[in-house]
């Protein structure tokens, strides 16, 4: 019942607050007044939307830091209640907008919808009510150092009910409050005030064409800040290519990387990542945040809870609404601090067996539905040989740990056993040969890897630079190779992936490196080789390739290539990869399946072609 509980109050907060919010507005309602067109309406309700959808994110989910901006000019310009009007329609608008806000609830946007107008509608009174009180003056006259003191105290008092409210929506969700302090003193927003204050002074002293030229600078100061942060996941699918994850890494590590990854796609209060040990007897979990608390690591035998049930079944796990599940499912949860509303828990596959689990658990019910099993399914199996890699470099890594402390105590206590000592240093050397080989190669075509690339191009470079020679850089990209996931699978996108190393491996000399450096690219260095024979090269493997018979891998299947060739002319090794790349997009919007060498009518091409 506790769950019910929180939904409930949250529910009768949601509704009860814009009762107590709209009285408060006439203690705002002799302030000035002047109400603008319908067009400067929809520009401001406009504005706030703006931001609240591509703003700078703050440190609350879903949250954008830059609403100040259009929320200060408007009460400076026009005074509090319409103020207060643009918001409420703007926070009334929101939620049924952004699906990621309203976690994919109806029912949440509604609730948010109502919370949000009536916060915002406190915060403008609080924040009027203080810049009147402090001798401010409707509308903003030219800035004075005297205003300095109205406008500090509307900025404070705003922010001090911003805050107040998002500690009460966290007590009526039956969220800890104690988490707050970390969570909400989200005090970005004090830093845009000066620019709502600059934005206000903007309209009314310099017009309307200079606060358009004003709101051009902040969407290109935003596009600019967005462009060097990652991408949405939900757009960019950066679950889908996990190819960031690679590389050997301990699984502590690969453990926050995935949760970060889950998160960006799953709204969750709760995340666990569990892995069974070599025998198989044991279930460690290795990672368990919750409302992003680290809890202590828990192993558990196999068999044991909810994540045995589905490590003994092989089978994922959905539960919509806790309170009503099975009685089987509700014994078998082992609950740490408030019981869930609704979880997801799948098992990791790898080479036919389990190797672990992933469960993202919601405070609330019915937040998850089978989409979202299946998907999280999908992520799970992707990552798993990802996780068996962890795994085994960190037992390797272990091993040499513990190797070198028997050495040092071996060497230490009982010097006349050399003999030992020796084979000791022998097993370690070949550890570390063993870690040396995963650190630069790729795991799944045994090409080099992306590190092991960029270090062959230094010492290429710096060759070819000392003794004058020749040196040619080719990107190989697989034509549309999304769409052979998509539509073959990703277990026939990983044969055709080790069939194009093999092939590569067959068309170069011993001296040429070919590495895989992305998820379906490859690089090519191509030493003492002019422009020319380079080109001629990569043409006959293009060919050879799209002539290859890939009925083995798929009776439908016949992929193709595209490759773009550079010559070093004595520039930094990124001009180099610039020019190559150029070469490489050309190809693809000619057609893709082709061969292209760099020409001076490339080097800006950026835009990478269609899919």
């Amino acid at each position: 019942m506790l769950a019910m509980t929180a939904q409930r109050r949250l529910a009768l907060y949601c509704l009860l607050l814009p009762l107590l919010a709209a009285p408060t507005v006439w203690l705002v309602a002799d302030h000035y007044l002047r109400w603008p067109l319908a067009g400067q309406v929809v520009f401001g309700v406009a504005s706030l939307l703006f931001v609240w959808h591509f703003g700078i994110p703050g440190v609350v989910g879903g949250v954008r830091s830059m609403e100040r901006v259009p929320q200060v000019a408007m009460l400076l310009i026009g005074g509090p209640v319409p103020a207060i009007v643009q918001n409420v329609i703007a926070a009334l608008i929101f939620p049924f907008t952004h699906a990621g806000y309203r976690q994919n609830s109806w029912r949440i946007a509604v609730l948010r919808a109502l919370s949000n107008a009536a916060m915002l509608t406190l915060m403008l009174v609080a924040g009027a009510l203080v810049y009147r009180a402090l001798g401010g003056e409707y509308p903003l006259p030219p800035l004075k150092l005297s205003h300095l003191l109205p406008l500090t105290g509307m900025a404070l008092a705003m922010q001090a009910v911003n805050l107040l409210m998002l500690i009460a929506y966290h007590a009526a969700a039956g969220r800890p409050v104690a988490k707050s302090p970390r969570d909400l003193m989200n005090v970005t927003d004090l830093l845009f005030v000066p620019v709502g204050v600059l934005a206000a002074l903007v309209w009314l002293h310099l017009g309307a064409v200079a606060l358009l030229l004003f709101s051009l600078f902040v969407v290109l100061f935003l596009v600019s800040f967005r462009s060097g942060h990652s991408p949405d996941p939900l757009v960019a699918g950066s679950l889908a290519d996990d190819s960031h994850l690679s590389g050997a890494q301990r699984l502590d590590q690969l453990a926050t990387q995935i949760n970060d990854e889950v998160q960006r796609t799953f709204v969750l209060d709760e995340f666990m990542f569990g892995i069974l040990d070599r025998a198989q007897h044991h279930l460690e979990v290795r990672l368990h945040l919750m409302q992003g608390q680290r809890m202590p690591r828990v192993v558990r035998r196999r068999e044991e809870g909810l994540f045995g049930w589905v490590v003994e079944n092989d089978e994922a796990l959905l539960v919509a609404d806790f309170e009503h599940a099975p009685e089987d499912v509700r014994r078998r949860t082992k609950i740490v601090g408030p019981p869930p509303g609704s979880m997801l828990i799948v098992p990791m596959h790898y080479e036919n067996e389990v190797i672990g689990i992933i469960s993202v658990q919601h405070l609330l019910p019915n937040q998850y539905r089978r989409d979202d099993l299946t998907l999280l399914q999908d992520v799970a199996d992707r990552l798993a040989r990802r996780v068996a890699d962890a795994r085994a470099f960190e037992e390797l890594d272990d091993y040499r740990a513990d190797l070198e402390k028997r050495v040092n105590e071996r060497t230490a206590e009982l010097r006349e056993l050399v003999e030992e000592r020796e084979t000791l240093l022998r097993e370690l050397q070949e550890k570390n040969s063993q870690l040396d080989r995963l650190s630069r190669e790729d795991p799944l075509t045994g090409l080099a890897n992306r590190r092991e690339f960029d270090h062959a191009l230094g010492r290429e470079l710096a060759t070819a630079g000392r003794h004058g020679r020749a040196l040619c850089l080719a990107l190989v990209d697989l034509d549309h190779f999304k769409r052979i996931n998509d539509r073959f699978g990703h277990s026939s996108g990983d044969q055709v992936l080790v069939r194009t190393a093999r092939l590569f491996t067959e068309h170069f000399r011993a001296g040429d490196l070919v590495a895989r450096i992305g998820g379906e690219e490859f690089g090519l260095l191509l030493p003492d080789c002019d422009l020319a024979d380079a080109v001629q090269r990569c043409e006959r493997l293009r060919q050879a390739f799209a002539d290859a018979d890939w009925r083995d891998v798929h009776p439908e299947l016949q992929p193709t290539l595209s490759v773009g060739v550079s010559r070093w002319q004595g520039e930094p090794a990124s001009r180099l990869l610039a020019r190559a790349d150029a070469a490489l997009y050309a190809a693809k919007r000619a057609g893709r399946n082709r061969t292209n060498a760099e020409e001076s009518s490339l080097l800006d091409a950026s835009t990478p072609p269609p899919e």
